[in-house]
């Protein structure tokens, strides 16, 4: 099975033009009329560029080019307390290399950086706010810390998104649900840095909500983006954009 990176030199070709960057985000915008926004997260350690060929190409792009705005974020860098304190890009910190051992059992702000993770998520509302387009033709994604931060932030939302396309993630037991949005998580049955059933184990609270959940589980597959999941994206957003 052929992962993302493989793949992107053959489909990949100059998709430059309308591609603008403000404060190491990157915004791809719509070719025509702008219907639909797109924000999407990469995970820790990682920089919005890696996912620029995908989601700048009409062939894995879950949304049409044509009429969507997709806005890859930077997440800040900042010393990741599980590493000794090394600088890396981070929508929040980890307070111990063994957290997933302990959840359940030590408080949240023992396990992650509470309040940063919940100033990156002010950050997209924040965004959300400005777009000038209905809520629910807005829709967010990530993958790994990128897919926690969606469903933060598009669960704890004031209003119902377009949908919510998290990947190889978990949910915060801190994450406030106060709408409707749609929800996509997938992730691969061999990711050995978020294990598939303890992502599945995290999610349990939504099951108690009205939200369409979608839980995915992706054979074969380990922490990674790979074609299957931009495939499942494109389904998914093609049954509820408005």
């Amino acid at each position: 099975m052929l992962s993302l990176k493989e793949v992107i030199p053959a489909l990949t070709k100059d998709f430059t033009q309308g591609i603008t960057r403000v404060d190491k985000h990157i915004y791809i915008q719509p070719k025509k009329e702008h219907k639909y926004t797109f924000i999407w997260m990469h995970g820790l350690e990682d920089v919005p560029d890696s996912f620029l060929a995908g989601f700048n190409n009409p062939e894995l792009n879950p949304f049409d080019n044509q009429t969507t705005k997709v806005i890859l974020l930077c997440a800040p860098v900042r010393p990741l307390t599980k590493n000794k304190g090394e600088m890396m890009t981070s929508w929040y910190d980890i307070m111990i290399p063994n957290w997933k051992q302990f959840w359940g059992i030590k408080s949240d702000k023992e396990l992650w950086g509470v309040d940063q993770a919940i100033e990156s998520r002010n950050f997209i509302w924040s965004l959300i706010d400005q777009e000038p387009i209905p809520k629910n033709n807005i829709f967010i994604g990530g993958f790994s810390q990128g897919c926690c931060m969606s469903l933060l932030a598009g669960l704890g939302y004031k209003e119902s998104l377009g949908g919510i396309l998290g990947n190889s993630g978990y949910l915060f037991p801190f994450t406030e649900i106060k709408n409707k949005t749609p929800i996509q998580i997938l992730h691969g049955v061999e990711d050995e840095v978020i294990p598939y059933e303890f992502a599945e184990k995290s999610i349990q609270p939504l099951l108690k909500f009205e939200n369409n959940l979608e839980f995915i589980k992706l054979k074969g597959i380990e922490h990674a983006m790979m074609l299957d999941n931009f495939k499942l994206m494109k389904e998914f957003v093609a049954r509820h954009l408005s």
